[in-house]
C-alpha cells in the first residue's frame, strides 16, 4: 500500500477542506443575495429522487459538450467550453444552498427568522462534513449533491417562469387607477317639491271692526 503516504493523505485532506470551504461560502453568499430563491430550492427537496435524476441529466450532458468543445474549438474560443462546463456547476451550487437551508431547518435555533443565514451555516456545515468520508465522499457525495442542487435550481426556475406572467398581471391590475364609473343621474326632486301644490293659499285674517261685533 505505497499510495497511503503522508503526501497523499495531506493532498486528500486539503482537497476535501477546500471543497468544504468553497461549498459553504457559496451557500452563504446564495442565501444572502437570493433568500427567496434558496427557500424555493429547499421546497423542491421534498422530491429528492426527482431533483437528483433531473440534475444528473442536466449536469452530465453540458459537461460532456464542454469537454468536447475544449478539444475541438480553437484556443480563442475555448472559454465557451469552460462556460458550458461551469454554468451547471454554478447552478448546482445555488440549488444545494436550498439543501443546506432545509437541513438547517431541522436544527432550529433562536433568531433563525431574523438571521436565516445561521440555519444555512449549520446545515451547510453538517452537509459539507459528509465530504470527509474517504473515497465515497469525494467520488459519490459531491457529484450527487451537485446534481440534486442543479435539479432543484431548474425546477425552481421553471416554477418561477410559469408564475411570472400571472404575478405581472396581478401587479399591473393592482397598480392601475380605478376606472371612472358612469355618472350617476341626479336624484329626482320629491313629489312634495316638484308637484304643484293644490292647497288654497293662506288668507290673512281681516281685523274685526267694532260695529261688526254682535250686540
Amino acid at each position: 500500500m505505497d499510495y497511503i503516504t503522508t503526501a497523499n493523505v495531506l493532498l486528500w485532506f486539503f482537497l476535501t477542506l477546500g471543497f468544504f470551504l468553497v461549498f459553504l461560502s457559496h451557500w452563504l453568499v446564495a442565501v444572502s443575495l437570493f433568500p427567496d430563491f434558496v427557500a424555493d430550492c429547499a421546497s423542491q427537496y421534498r422530491r429528492p429522487v426527482t431533483v437528483t435524476l433531473l440534475g444528473l441529466l442536466a449536469l452530465v450532458v453540458p459537461i460532456a459538450i464542454g469537454v468536447a468543445g475544449l478539444n475541438i474549438l480553437p484556443p480563442l474560443l475555448k472559454w465557451v467550453g469552460l462556460l458550458i462546463i461551469f454554468a451547471p456547476i454554478l447552478g448546482g451550487l445555488m440549488g444545494t444552498a436550498g439543501l443546506a437551508h432545509k437541513i438547517g431547518q431541522g436544527m432550529p435555533a433562536p433568531g433563525d427568522n431574523n438571521q436565516p443565514w445561521k440555519g444555512v451555516l449549520r446545515g451547510g456545515t453538517a452537509l459539507a462534513l459528509t465530504f470527509l468520508l474517504p473515497i465515497l465522499g469525494q467520488i459519490l457525495a459531491i457529484p450527487l449533491i451537485l446534481a440534486s442542487g442543479l435539479g432543484a435550481s431548474l425546477l425552481t426556475w421553471n416554477t418561477r417562469r410559469r408564475n411570472r406572467p400571472q404575478a405581472t398581471a396581478t401587479a399591473a391590475a393592482a397598480s392601475m387607477p380605478p376606472l371612472p364609473g358612469n355618472p350617476q343621474p341626479a336624484p329626482h326632486p320629491s313629489a312634495a317639491t316638484s308637484a304643484p301644490s293644490h292647497a288654497p293659499a293662506h288668507i290673512p285674517a281681516l281685523p274685526i271692526l267694532p260695529h261688526q261685533l254682535p250686540s
